[in-house]
């Protein structure tokens, strides 16, 4: 693999991810060994990590305070996976807010740029105030904040549950939004020339913008969790 060419890419500065990165998670679905991880870890740090921190900073004045940026290993957790592969094909990053109510997740493969905003999994509390919530006058509004967010193009996260939960008639007519356990809208971009340049960053911007009445809805309606961790619904 040839690693010459490098992105103008700096931990401040985001430019993009320079073709070496998606030729380097082509070799890895190749051979995911170790050995060709640490024959291509300057690969990986300058062209592939290296571009995820930048674009992590650039989002810092997008996101504020009180928001923690985190970019995932690249080692898969094999204790308890029939899959032995070493490595993940992809490398994923995400801020989550202060509250815990939302956070914001992007991942870049040889797919290209994959970005999702809002609340992953609700725990039990946060189920509660969620669906006491969709079950009243604010669900109208969240109706028309994820209809206007498919017109435009985003995914919704499908429904976890296959019944409305109790408490709620069958045929309400929100009953999509009950059954749901999180709630996040996203998009896939297919990878690109521009997905080498300040463009990546622009289009990720434009999620954030668009998803801004989803994510308030969430902190708003739903908020911060106090049950402890390990404790789900």
């Amino acid at each position: 693999m040839k690693t010459k060419a490098r992105a103008s890419t700096t931990k401040d500065h985001f430019a993009g991810w320079p073709k070496p990165a998606l030729q380097f998670f082509s070799g890895l679905q190749k051979d995911n060994s170790k050995a060709f991880f640490e024959a291509h870890r300057a690969t990986y740090e300058e062209d592939v990590k290296g571009p995820m921190e930048a674009l992590l900073a650039e989002l810092v004045r997008d996101f504020g305070s009180g928001w923690e940026p985190k970019i995932f290993r690249l080692n898969r957790d094999l204790r308890f996976s029939p899959d032995r592969r070493p490595y993940k094909e992809h490398l994923g990053a995400m801020y989550t807010s202060a509250s815990k109510a939302t956070g914001f997740y992007v991942q870049v493969s040889t797919e290209g740029l994959y970005a999702v905003n809002g609340t992953h999994e609700m725990m039990s509390d946060q189920l509660s105030r969620y669906r006491e919530a969709v079950g009243g006058k604010d669900g109208e509004q969240l109706t028309r904040i994820t209809e206007t967010l498919r017109k435009a193009g985003y995914n919704i996260s499908d429904p976890s549950l296959k019944r409305v939960p109790p408490g709620h008639p069958a045929d309400h007519p929100r009953a999509e939004l009950l059954r749901r356990t999180g709630l996040m809208a996203g998009r896939n971009w297919p990878a690109g020339a521009w997905l080498q340049s300040k463009e990546a960053l622009d289009r990720v911007r434009q999620l954030i913008k668009d998803t801004k009445p989803l994510t308030s809805w969430l902190e708003t309606k739903v908020g911060t969790s106090k049950t402890p961790m390990g404790s789900r619904r």
